[in-house]
């Protein structure tokens, strides 16, 4: 299995020697999408480490930045073990009209999962077993929860990305890679084996917001950097850090569940 790890400062050859490959830049803030220090990431590992670049999803004002640095990228990297992740479509369609040499990665904010924290609970039964609830008539009724059916197990454990079509216009692309979170319940897709998978542990991501000052209370209508504090332990495994909310699942997948879904990939990011 391929260790990988999410960083935005300079390693040393120690904590090194154990990983196969860096991941840097930013994936969910064009905000904090600083191309001076990327290019300075990218100096640093050049021949040292393999590398991607994580994107996040770009507005047109701010697509200028990754307008800039591609050109660096093209003179300065060994395209041979580089790849990008991009996290939409127009930023998808740039890269490979433009830079089509190089090897791009489907990220997590387009490969949607259902990640509720809360599913296995649903899934083996464990919610309330009933409930009762006062009626207008000020009778008391018992209402009783139904049974969640084995059959929506397999729809929890699935993507959006599983048809022929999207990974038919993924092989044609030459995306020969998708990257995902690692839920609650057991992960199943439809492997394709042109194409590998990349799994985000322990934190995985739930959701994120362009206004992130409100998951702070905060109301500016301009970048006030709040992201950069520690992350805020909401309790029960949740975490907001930067414009995101996460949740925190230890668990991993076992070899033959990993093997079975073509990852082959582990992504480990911290939020400390």
């Amino acid at each position: 299995m391929k260790k990988t790890i999410i960083t935005n400062i300079k390693l040393d050859d120690k904590n090194l020697k154990s990983i196969d490959r860096v991941y840097i830049g930013n994936d969910f803030c064009q905000e904090k999408f600083n191309v001076n220090e990327i290019k300075k990431l990218l100096i640093f590992y050049n021949n040292k480490v393999k590398i991607t670049l994580l994107l996040p999803f770009f507005t047109d004002t701010f697509f200028c930045k990754l307008e800039k640095l591609l050109p660096f990228i093209k003179n300065n990297t060994s395209i041979k073990y580089f790849e990008i992740v991009f996290n939409d479509w127009g930023t998808f369609y740039y890269l490979r009209k433009n830079y089509p040499f190089f090897s791009l990665v489907m990220g997590r904010l387009l490969t949607k999962q259902k990640k509720d924290p809360r599913v296995n609970v649903i899934l083996n039964n464990l919610q309330d077993k009933f409930r009762i609830l006062k009626s207008k008539e000020d009778e008391k009724k018992i209402i009783f929860t139904k049974k969640v059916p084995k059959s929506l197990v397999n729809i929890f454990s699935r993507s959006s990305i599983e048809t022929k079509e999207l990974f038919c216009f993924l092989i044609k692309n030459n995306v020969k890679r998708i990257e995902i979170d690692n839920i609650q319940a057991d992960i199943i897709m439809e492997k394709n084996n042109k194409v590998k998978v990349s799994l985000y542990y322990p934190y995985s991501l739930l959701t994120l917001t362009r206004y992130c000052g409100a998951l702070y209370n905060k109301t500016d209508r301009v970048c006030n950097k709040i992201c950069n504090n520690a992350p805020i332990n909401l309790k029960n495994g949740f975490y907001i850090k930067a414009n995101a909310l996460y949740y925190k699942n230890e668990n991993l997948p076992d070899e033959q569940l990993l093997k079975m879904n073509n990852i082959d990939r582990i992504v480990y990011c911290d939020l400390f």
